[in-house]
């Protein structure tokens, strides 16, 4: 079985990368494939003849994408489709990774989102992101879209990481405290523990599931606040955390309030917190 696994260099793609070295795996960077050209990539395709494709790329900075929008359309949408074609031109299963900001965020907590509730995305990410998702099932027949939120994990920047460069930052007097929003909800989760699931689920698995939309979070949710003051506490760092609203941190870009993803096909993963120990024992 050949795997082709784009993205490989990022956050969760150089976990798939480490993981898959077992396999016959052909990985790619941006500096080795440029997903946005579509006669490379078919080429690439040729080459390799995939039976799996796990597209780990995107444009995931989701305040600029508000002033680049062309770029991220590109990336997202364009280049999505241009996969799922190929995919379905050469008979090979798509794997691809979406996002908790397709939905508008506007349910009550603890209530979240199920692979059956219909988009409305509020920001340009997004928007990119669902458009992304749409041209897929428009564009082969074999695909699993694994929806997931608040990534972290190493090779990439992420919330986690950036709370502990803040938080040395508190230690050795360089800042008085930390502001972090409490009125976001969603599920932190460990790219180790969503790889291992998706490698377990759609490509170790005797009886693959059905073709189709998936979400996949650690299990159990909470809100940026809370899970700041978590990771300096797992870390054994004292520093003071203050909870603002959304109001009082304006960001370029709107953010649903309430990103939960109810996984209602596959089994639970760990909770997020018993992960985000592991991932602070391992740095």
């Amino acid at each position: 079985m050949k795997i082709m696994l784009l993205g490989k260099n990022g956050m969760l793609g150089s976990q798939f990368n480490k993981l898959l070295s077992g396999f016959e795996l052909f990985s790619f960077g941006h500096e080795d494939l440029d997903v946005t050209d579509h006669r490379q990539l078919e080429m690439t395709f040729g080459e390799v003849s995939p039976d799996i494709v796990i597209n780990c790329t995107g444009y995931t900075r989701v305040d600029d994408a508000e002033d680049d929008k062309k770029n991220c359309f590109k990336l997202n949408a364009d280049a999505s489709k241009n996969i799922a074609k190929l995919c379905d031109k050469f008979g090979a299963v798509l794997v691809h990774f979406s996002t908790d900001y397709v939905f508008d965020g506007r349910k009550k907590v603890p209530d979240g989102y199920d692979e059956m509730c219909v988009p409305n995305p509020l920001n340009v990410y997004g928007e990119s992101k669902f458009l992304g998702e749409e041209n897929i099932i428009n564009g082969v027949s074999k695909f699993y879209i694994i929806r997931t939120s608040w990534l972290y994990g190493s090779s990439g920047k992420n919330f986690v990481d950036t709370m502990l460069r803040l938080g040395k930052e508190v230690v050795n007097g360089e800042r008085d405290g930390i502001k972090v929003v409490n009125d976001q909800f969603g599920s932190p989760t460990y790219t180790c523990d969503l790889a291992k699931a998706v490698i377990e689920h759609f490509i170790k698995s005797g009886k693959l599931p059905d073709f189709g939309i998936y979400h996949l979070t650690n299990d159990g949710f909470t809100d940026w606040y809370e899970f700041a003051v978590r990771i300096f506490e797992l870390a054994g760092m004292k520093v003071h955390v203050e909870p603002i609203s959304s109001r009082e941190y304006p960001t370029a870009a709107n953010r649903p309030k309430n990103s939960i993803l109810i996984n209602r096909k596959l089994g639970k993963l760990r909770k997020w917190d018993e992960a985000l120990k592991e991932y602070l024992t391992n740095l």
